[in-house]
């Protein structure tokens, strides 16, 4: 394993909950992944059925030869070594877009709530990829410092489906604007963050959309609750037998790879739906948190 991080990077993302920018791919890598990316929507929408419908979250990795290579990608998986440990799993794969002008946005939130873990304090990383140029004009991610070191704070929950709640959660804590710091990067950067960091990202009044891959590395000592889960052992070994191991892909879009996919989609959003309804629950009575 090579060192991407110095010492002063993980001490800054232990104390403030996040870290960027960090290097990964060069501008011509960003550029082809980006393309890929494109080609991958139109073949998934193009397809129907659950690839059209979790095309973006949460296990592209298990179809798409682009985002395997990405999640093995030895200056991804170095990096969260030095956060997570020497056992590395995949959780989980996300493309979060946001489209030129593009009113859309996400509200101060916390990952860590609706996720379903027991022992993922500091076993856990979300590497931010900037496939495009972020800025606060394109509806960058904004990440609130420190705030990850209240532990797991109240939120409050709109929609009804797993995809709902996860777009229409917000924490009650009072977040100062001013104290909030824009993940701007260039293409091929990252940023990194753990799951109780507050963040949310904004509309865009940029001509200019954003595209952004994350992986969520954990370690396998992470232990899902509400029911079986799956994940992608990229380093080390399993320890723990927590999660149903996913075969590494072979074939893009390969009928054994869809069936698979299918399955580890199906099992990810049947847990999350029994974990969001007891957070759910648990939020109708917690008392509001104003500071």
């Amino acid at each position: 394993m090579t060192a991407p991080l110095k010492d002063q990077d993980v001490a800054r993302f232990h104390n403030d909950g996040y870290h960027f920018p960090v290097p990964v791919l060069t501008g011509s890598e960003a550029e082809e992944t980006l393309g890929a990316v494109g080609r991958y929507r139109k073949r998934t929408a193009e397809a129907g059925g659950a690839l059209a419908r979790h095309w973006d979250h949460p296990k592209m990795h298990l179809v798409a030869d682009w985002a395997d290579r990405l999640v093995r990608d030895d200056r991804l998986v170095d990096i969260a070594e030095q956060l997570v440990g020497p056992d590395v799993l995949v959780w989980s794969t996300s493309l979060f877009t946001r489209a030129a002008r593009s009113q859309d946005d996400l509200t101060w939130h916390q990952d860590a709530p609706y996720y379903g873990w027991q022992g993922w304090q500091g076993s856990v990383v979300r590497v931010w990829l900037a496939l495009t140029p972020t800025t606060r004009e394109n509806g960058t991610m904004r990440y609130a410092p420190m705030t990850h070191r209240q532990g797991l704070l109240p939120h409050r929950f709109e929609g009804t489906s797993p995809a709902e709640l996860r777009r229409g959660e917000r924490t009650d804590i009072a977040v100062d604007d001013s104290s909030a710091v824009d993940v701007v990067l260039t293409a091929g950067q990252c940023a990194l963050h753990t799951p109780a960091t507050v963040h949310c990202s904004g509309a865009s009044v940029s001509e200019q959309g954003r595209v952004c891959f994350a992986v969520d590395y954990i370690a396998p000592t992470v232990a899902p609750t509400g029911g079986p889960d799956s994940a992608l052992l990229v380093r080390g070994h399993d320890t723990t037998g927590h999660y149903e191991l996913e075969e590494p892909l072979r074939t893009a879009f390969g009928a054994a790879e869809i069936q698979r996919f299918e399955r580890a989609t199906e099992i990810r959003f049947r847990r999350l739906g029994a974990v969001i309804r007891q957070v759910r629950a648990a939020a109708k009575t917690a008392p509001t948190v104003t500071g």
